[in-house]
């Protein structure tokens, strides 16, 4: 699976935001018997299932040697065998099919065509029954096990596992036991199959399920989404954030966003929301009244004493300015090269260590001390369809962790300029795939839609700010930061957009 499995087990890989285990899963009644065989990153397995299913009940099973010579689904299996003391049905958690599956009353073997057979085990079929099984060679069968099966003569396909310990490609296989049920009659079942077991077949499922041939990529490696079982549930492979998330749910946007359901190492989850997402209802009316309840329940002005406020204004230097030129490295590195174009759109920019020289430091990160959500823009700010009280008529989505270091206070302008960089970019657009972007020689070009609504908006949103006499240059001048600390976390070519609109925005930010 390469880099998709270092922090995660590819069985809670999501699918159209939903984990490839929750498919398998959610085929069976809410009361069926779930054995799970666990091993690599084995509490992203149960942490994941314990908060989207808490009314199932699961058995996990640690498997001692998931790995090296030896290992393989034979061996999780045979782990799992005093648990399987009647009829059942097996599945790998990288094995998706749209038809129903069968009960385990007869011995049956889930099949599907194939065009090279070396990867899997494959069957020869006669007169609608397996009687031949061969294992990762190269044959002239057609159709592949797709590590899914019914077992009904469980004593039988047990005693011819436990009896052949032949290694195939260094893993003990499940085909002797299924090769003990030959003369009990084994039944080859076809199924829409979709094999998310390695890193190319992952990716194809997934534009597969969610239309991703048409929309752009704007997922992260490093953290998930699932909705799922009438749940959000969100996975990040650093566990501090799940856990700093979860403490500021709790305590300074108590009553501003969702109350967390549960919370496990790298997850946390809470139960889905009624209601739509301001994006998704957008019009100048709805967005000041947004902003007057913004003002009132979330940028609350936090007094700091003078100690408090070196240690604040510390935060903003370091979340502005050491975490920027640690993304600008981030950015060289992963586009190989720290040679940045002449021209954007065909206006000279300098470059942009040069234009972060020219910033006023001073200027920038002092800061004012409030109540803060951290990545406020339209797609993260829910309208409830049935709010309780005036407090609950927004909701907050998707919150910070921290800002520098910080979890009980921000700087109130970084949300002031994630809320304006989202009127800038369009970002369900983007999603959509609705812009380009391109590098030749020393020129780079870029170009997105916006709708016209967001346009309209954001003509209030400055009028609102300058009402309120905000400094709209230093709003300017940190929103361009911003996309230039998104650039290295998106995939190309929305990174190359961010880099060259951050840069364009900060050398006009700074020329005013």
């Amino acid at each position: 699976m390469g880099h998709f499995s270092d922090s995660i087990n590819k069985g809670i890989l999501p699918i159209n935001n939903k984990a490839v285990i929750s498919y398998v899963i959610e085929k069976f009644p809410a009361n069926t018997e779930i054995i799970i065989a666990v091993g690599h990153k084995k509490d992203t397995v149960i942490d994941y299932l314990k908060l989207a299913y808490p009314d199932r009940v699961f058995k996990f099973v640690e498997v001692d040697k998931y790995t090296g010579p030896g290992s393989g689904p034979g061996y999780s299996l045979l782990a799992c065998k005093k648990y399987l003391k009647s009829p059942f049905i097996f599945s790998t958690a990288d094995t998706i099919v749209l038809e129903d599956i069968p009960s385990p009353k007869e011995n049956w073997i889930g099949i599907a065509p194939v065009h090279e057979t070396e990867p899997y085990c494959t069957v020869k079929i006669k007169n609608n029954l397996v009687f031949q099984l061969d294992t990762k060679i190269k044959t002239d069968n057609k159709f592949a096990f797709i590590g899914l099966a019914g077992i009904n003569d469980y004593k039988e396909f047990f005693l011819a596992l436990e009896q052949n310990k032949e290694l195939r490609n260094n893993e003990l296989q499940m085909t002797d036991g299924f090769k003990g049920l030959l003369d009990k009659k084994l039944v080859p079942i076809g199924f829409t199959w979709f094999d998310t077991g390695s890193k190319t077949n992952y990716i194809e499922t997934n534009k597969n399920f969610s239309g991703g041939e048409q929309k752009f990529d704007f997922s992260k490696e490093d953290e998930f989404i699932y909705f799922v079982n009438n749940r959000v549930v969100k996975f990040f492979a650093n566990k501090t954030i799940a856990e700093k998330r979860n403490y500021r749910a709790s305590n300074s946007l108590l009553g501003l966003s969702p109350i967390i359901e549960g919370h496990r190492n790298n997850f946390y989850s809470y139960i889905i929301i009624d209601g739509q997402t301001l994006y998704s209802v957008l019009n100048p009316k709805i967005v000041m009244d947004f902003l007057s309840w913004a003002k009132t329940y979330l940028w609350k002005h936090i007094k700091l004493t003078a100690k408090q406020k070196n240690k604040f204004i510390e935060a903003c230097y370091d979340f502005y300015h050491t975490k920027t030129k640690k993304r600008l490295e981030m950015f060289y590195d992963k586009t190989n090269t720290t040679e940045e174009c002449r021209f954007i759109n065909e206006v000279e920019v300098p470059t942009t260590n040069k234009l972060l020289n020219e910033i006023d430091w001073d200027y920038i990160t002092n800061g004012t001390p409030s109540n803060f959500h951290g990545d406020l823009q339209f797609d993260n700010i829910l309208i409830p369809k049935n709010p309780i009280s005036d407090k609950q008529k927004f909701l907050l989505l998707d919150w910070r962790h921290e800002f520098g270091g910080l979890t009980d206070v921000g700087d109130l302008y970084y949300d002031l300029a994630k809320l304006y960089g989202g009127m800038i970019l369009s970002y369900p657009l983007i999603k959509e795939g609705m812009f380009s972007s391109t590098i030749c020689n020393e020129k780079a070009y870029y170009d997105f839609f916006v709708k016209s609504d967001l346009l309209e908006v954001k003509e209030y949103y400055e009028q609102f700010l300058r009402d309120n006499k905000f400094d709209i240059k230093k709003i300017k001048i940190i929103t361009s930061l911003i996309f230039l600390n998104m650039a290295p976390l998106h995939n190309p070519p929305f990174d190359t957009l961010l880099h060259s609109l951050g840069r364009n925005m900060l050398y006009k930010s700074l020329k005013i």
